[in-house]
């Protein structure tokens, strides 16, 4: 299939997110909020994205407004019928996303192209609950998506080879470095990072280091961007626990699991640079070590 149009479900960081991506380079866009409210709030957050752009020089007020007008904004999706791709970036939720692909199987038509952008569920869970299992894929994007080059493109097991071979265009036509994946839970990316940020937490809980240490020295000493703390606390905290709690549940090894720690933390709605308090406190200027994890989480 020749992608001429695509339809985003979801319109929270990541999907609106991919949608701005899409329509960035090219491509009309439906994108359908996915939550009870109007869509007003998410065209905002869309333009004010695309105004960054602009202010940085890296595109002019005409091609913001072109790339604008090309994304169709609705609460219903429905709206999504006649697209030829279609990006689920709903909830992190098996069940949500089942009936949301089973929704999909009667509003779209029989070739359209059903992805999910799931971060470590099983593609092939959802796939199961279609009729039309060859069209079925994950489509993983990266945050955030307009920075970010990978994709993974996951294999789920009826995933045909035209669906792939399609999608990886796609991919490249959108400016991105796609990876074709077997659908394992994590896939690549998340089923190595997330052990590496549970390793970090559990470090601190042995008094190995701090926070501030232990992310400077991977910095310094790894050339990491960011230390495992700042990245965990960039994704989300509750992102992190269910990345982690989805793969424990996969491999059963004690290893997996949630740290107590990123436990009480997420309990307790520290949930990182989205709540301003995580790991750091960004409420201070710069961001300082929680003081609530200068003690023991107990």
């Amino acid at each position: 299939m020749d992608i001429q149009n695509v339809g985003i479900i979801g319109t929270g960081a990541m999907g609106l997110g991919i949608a701005q991506v899409c329509a960035h380079n090219g491509f009309p866009v439906t994108a359908v909020k996915a939550t009870p409210g109007s869509w007003e709030r998410a065209k905002t957050t869309v333009e004010k994205s695309f105004g960054r752009i602009v202010e940085r020089g890296k595109m002019t007020a005409d091609e913001r407004d072109a790339a604008m007008s090309r994304i169709t904004f609705s609460t219903d999706e429905h709206a999504v019928a006649c697209c030829d791709l279609i990006v689920e970036s709903v909830i992190e939720d098996i069940d949500t996303k089942k009936d949301l692909f089973r929704r999909l199987e009667s509003i779209c038509r029989p070739d359209a192209l059903l992805t999910t952008n799931t971060s470590t569920l099983s593609v092939t869970a959802m796939m199961a609950v279609c009729k039309h299992r060859g069209r079925v894929a994950g489509l993983h994007f990266f945050n955030p998506a307009p920075v970010m080059k990978l994709v993974e493109i996951i294999h789920g097991f009826e995933t045909s080879d035209e669906t792939l071979s399609d999608l990886d265009a796609f991919c490249k036509k959108i400016g991105k470095d796609p990876v074709i994946v077997q659908d394992t839970t994590g896939f690549i990316v998340n089923r190595l990072l997330t052990p590496y940020m549970l390793n970090a937490i559990r470090m601190l809980e042995r008094g190995t280091g701090t926070i501030e240490s232990i992310d400077h020295a991977m910095r310094s000493g790894a050339a990491h961007p960011m230390g495992p703390f700042e990245l965990a606390d960039y994704i989300g905290l509750d992102v992190v626990e269910a990345m982690a709690t989805n793969i424990f549940h996969d491999v059963r090894h004690e290893h997996h699991a949630p740290p107590h720690t990123l436990t009480r933390l997420v309990q307790l709605g520290y949930l990182g640079r989205k709540t301003g308090k995580g790991f750091y406190d960004y409420a201070q200027k710069p961001a300082v070590q929680n003081p609530a994890l200068l003690r023991p989480v107990v």
